[in-house]
């Protein structure tokens, strides 16, 4: 082992796009600066790994690495200041929920871990509101939800937030949460004329939208949506949840052809995701399309389903009614877990929300 190649591995994966692949490169360049005793080297490499795990559906290799940082930045915060690592600590507040495995009370004490050190570097809580609001929303807290609403909207921006776009998208989300569609469309449309932007926004502006106009009965304006922000998602794994939004429409929509398409391409991300929400809610999806579609046609099909589900068979062929019973089956175990971590059963809920909109059904009520 030698920094030669140490330094081979973070070249090989400077050129990546942050996915599973580069993740195990720079894994693999952590254990080479660990046997090298190089702390900075290795804080530096976690550094990137943190950001490639992030954006690349693993964040639970995010939050390993983010707590060596932060750990070793409490030890020598001179030679590694705290400050440096406020950002990522948002990015791994953001993903802590989609893991079940991470009990409730971590989830407060990293928090409350958060608040401390940004009262420590002079910032204000804004950031902390916007990621307690989501995080308690994900839980099925809605009332904890809707009182860190109250803080974040009152709350001063500043060096800490979010970008413009990124808090119009928010208050987008917020209002389809709240069931406030037509608002939600309204305060949309900065986002949507191309006013205001940023690397992931409209695309995840359109997810939102298609809710919002699926809710009120307006198909045609989320064929819209669907039209103009699914190529904008197809090629990027770290869209997944996007892109069971889109299917969500076109199953609502019965454009069978097209909605093959879309689940044959996309299903592989799923079945290799590390992230079992993104992972339950689109084979939640899947699960619910194959329902409509035994529903217009009952008969035995092509589909290509990726080999490591137990479902595959050599012949590629399958009933819809049997592909939505097994994808149904396996996105209700891995609601069953979170239910259990929350103490509630608001993501079982979820699912059952999901699929009464995607067929057009009375939707459910959340009893909290």
């Amino acid at each position: 082992m030698s920094r030669e190649q140490l330094d081979e591995l973070q070249s090989e994966a400077w050129g990546l796009e942050a996915s599973p692949a580069k993740v195990a490169i720079l894994e693999q360049a952590v254990q080479l600066a660990d046997s090298l005793q190089d702390v900075s080297e290795g804080y530096n490499v976690r550094q990137q790994l943190i950001e490639a795990a992030t954006f690349g559906g693993m964040e639970d290799r995010a939050l390993v690495a983010f707590s060596w940082c932060l750990a070793r930045s409490d030890k020598e915060p001179d030679r590694f200041p705290e400050d440096d690592l406020l950002w990522k600590y948002k990015w791994i507040l953001a993903g802590v929920t989609d893991y079940p495995a991470i009990p409730l009370e971590k989830i407060r004490a990293m928090e409350e871990d958060f608040e401390r050190r940004l009262k420590r570097n002079g910032y204000g809580l804004r950031s902390l509101y916007k990621l307690r609001m989501d995080n308690a929303n994900d839980l099925g807290f809605l009332q904890a939800g809707k009182e860190f609403e109250e803080k974040w909207r009152k709350a001063r921006r500043d060096g800490m937030v979010d970008c413009h776009a990124c808090e119009v998208d928010a208050e987008v989300s917020v209002c389809v949460g709240n069931g406030e569609y037509a608002e939600a469309i309204k305060k949309a449309r900065p986002i949507m004329s191309g006013k205001i932007g940023c690397h992931t926004v409209p695309q995840r502006t359109y997810a939102d939208i298609i809710i919002a106009e699926l809710s009120r009965g307006r198909l045609e304006k989320a064929a819209e949506a669907y039209e103009s922000g699914y190529p904008q998602v197809a090629g990027n794994p770290d869209f997944l949840s996007t892109i069971g939004w889109h299917l969500c429409y076109l199953t609502r929509a019965a454009d069978i052809p097209r909605g093959l398409r879309l689940v044959e391409r996309h299903l592989p991300w799923a079945s290799q995701s590390n992230n079992p929400s993104e992972r339950m809610a689109f084979y939640s999806r899947v699960g619910t399309f194959f329902e409509r579609i035994g529903q217009e046609r009952p008969k035995s099909r092509k589909v290509r389903i990726p080999t490591a589900l137990t479902i595959h068979n050599d012949e590629d062929r399958y009933a819809p009614a049997d592909l939505a019973a097994w994808f149904q089956a396996e996105a209700a175990k891995l609601a069953a877990r979170f239910d259990a971590r929350n103490g509630n059963g608001y993501t079982s809920w979820d699912l059952a929300d999901t699929r009464a909109l995607a067929l057009g059904l009375d939707r459910p009520e959340y009893e909290a």
